[in-house]
């Protein structure tokens, strides 16, 4: 199966995820209203911090080590399932405990029960992590693409009734739950046969630095929430931020799925000692096609676009919304080039720069917030992704040679600033005539592309050449 199509049911399988999200965020918002839902956005930032301490990174390892020695997948995966059955145990029970002080450092007393509740997920996402690996080291993603679809469209359903008849705390269940579903669909999708045990040394030794890596910046992504509700102690205050962030990094939630494919065929083309420079160059074109005229068009739309998907109630979130937007395109190619460092063999390096971004953002963040609010949150968080993309470029460039075509990027950017001009000589007087603006400007942008000769011919046949055959 080629890497395009790999590629495509990755994405695919992602923005249903992030479609269902989004869903779920926008439904919450507005059932819930900003108070509660603040609170949800506290809890859900928690989850997804455990999420990518616990799947990523070991996703990834799992895949790198799969993918150069095939034959030896099964035993792999079953002596990895061992491990973190008893470490997914452990680690959850620790975390129960920890709930308590987290609500405490947060302030929020009634966090606690909420935090409880989702002890599961540590050890569904310790097993999931396993088997996700296993499947995208074999080439399978298709499977592993399927499992996501099942579990955003369960997580979906299970939110929207259970927080119909529960509230705040039904929303929060319906976490855990979903994220069972999805873990009985990778035990029947991701069978082999009996073997004999494997050494899990290699793995653990990758996973650790890469865990780092990943952890650092779902924790850089939340900590501005984090510290909005610390530093303002408003939860009304801290759902206008959490509805900025969901819509912000709608891009970075898609395209960063792009590392599930891209780390083992960066390190298969290493370990073989074949040239990864054009690979990396394709791959960040594409990536900056759709990354930069979605982040143009959201910062001049910014207004109208929360107060279609949130309500009219949510119009404070719009100026930082525009500044996250610029950030979390940073923050993407910032991931992506730290993917590519973690293929490279140096996920050390990676992780020590998400820790240097961390550590500057909580700083600004902490200097910024009770000066400029929410504004200023976004922008420290915005300033210290530009930074982190500054170090990972750099890091890239000197590993496996210059990741962005100049020409390319010059392009894109020229056509990404017609899009912006028009969009921002528009006030809509209807907020739901911006789908209709949208549609226009994708189609301005195109053809502003094909005019300036960076859509050619062959990426017609790439697209052509995506339809699916076989899903699995």
């Amino acid at each position: 199966m080629s890497t395009a199509r790999n590629s495509v049911y990755v994405i695919a399988a992602q923005v249903s995820l992030l479609f269902s999200g989004a869903v779920i965020n926008f439904f919450l918002g507005r059932h819930l209203g900003p108070e509660l839902y603040g609170q949800f956005g506290l809890v859900y930032a928690v989850a997804t911090i455990i999420n990518l301490l616990l799947t990523p990174g070991l996703l990834q390892s799992v895949s790198k080590f799969v993918a150069e020695s095939p034959s030896d997948a099964a035993s792999v995966a079953k002596s990895m399932l061992k491990k973190q059955l008893l470490a997914g145990m452990v680690l959850g029970f620790a975390y129960f405990i920890v709930a308590v002080p987290l609500a405490a450092a947060l302030k929020d007393s009634s966090l606690a029960v909420l935090l409880m509740v989702q002890s599961p997920l540590v050890l569904i996402y310790a097993l999931s992590s396993v088997y996700a690996g296993y499947l995208a080291g074999l080439g399978r993603f298709g499977r592993n693409a399927a499992e996501l679809l099942i579990y955003s469209s369960s997580r979906l359903a299970f939110t929207v009734i259970l927080a119909y008849f529960f509230s705040l705390t039904g929303a929060v269940i319906a976490l855990p739950l979903a994220a069972f579903v999805g873990l009985i669909y990778f035990y029947f999708a991701a069978r082999f046969s009996s073997s004999s045990p494997a050494s899990t040394r290699r793995i653990y030794a990758f996973a650790v630095p890469t865990t780092a890596f990943i952890g650092l910046v779902a924790l850089f992504i939340n900590a501005d929430l984090f510290l909005v509700k610390v530093l303002l102690q408003d939860n009304v205050l801290v759902g206008y931020y959490t509805a900025a962030g969901v819509i912000a990094r709608i891009p970075y939630f898609v395209l960063s799925a792009l590392g599930v494919v891209m780390l083992p065929i960066v390190s298969g083309k290493l370990s073989s000692g074949q040239s990864t420079n054009k690979f990396v160059q394709d791959a960040f074109r594409y990536v900056l096609i759709v990354l930069l005229p979605s982040a143009a068009v959201m910062v001049a739309t910014a207004k109208p676009l929360v107060m279609l998907l949130y309500r009219s109630e949510y119009a404070a979130a719009a100026i930082p919304l525009a500044i996250l937007a610029v950030g979390a395109a940073a923050l993407t190619l910032s991931y992506l080039f730290g993917i590519v460092i973690n293929a490279a063999g140096r996920p050390a390096l990676s992780a020590a720069v998400a820790a240097g971004v961390l550590a500057l953002g909580i700083a600004l963040n902490t200097a910024l917030i009770p000066k400029y609010g929410l504004a200023g949150a976004a922008f420290a968080t915005a300033l210290s992704s530009f930074v982190g993309l500054a170090v990972t470029y750099a890091a890239v460039y000197a590993k496996v040679g210059n990741p962005v075509n100049y020409a390319s990027f010059v392009r894109v950017v020229l056509a990404s600033i017609i899009v912006f001009a028009i969009a921002v000589q528009f006030e809509l007087q209807n907020k739901f005539l911006l789908p209709l603006l949208y549609l226009g400007l994708g189609i301005v942008y195109m053809a502003a592309l094909f005019v300036l000769g960076e859509l050619k011919k062959e990426d017609f046949r790439r697209i052509a050449g995506l339809a699916p055959g076989r899903f699995f």
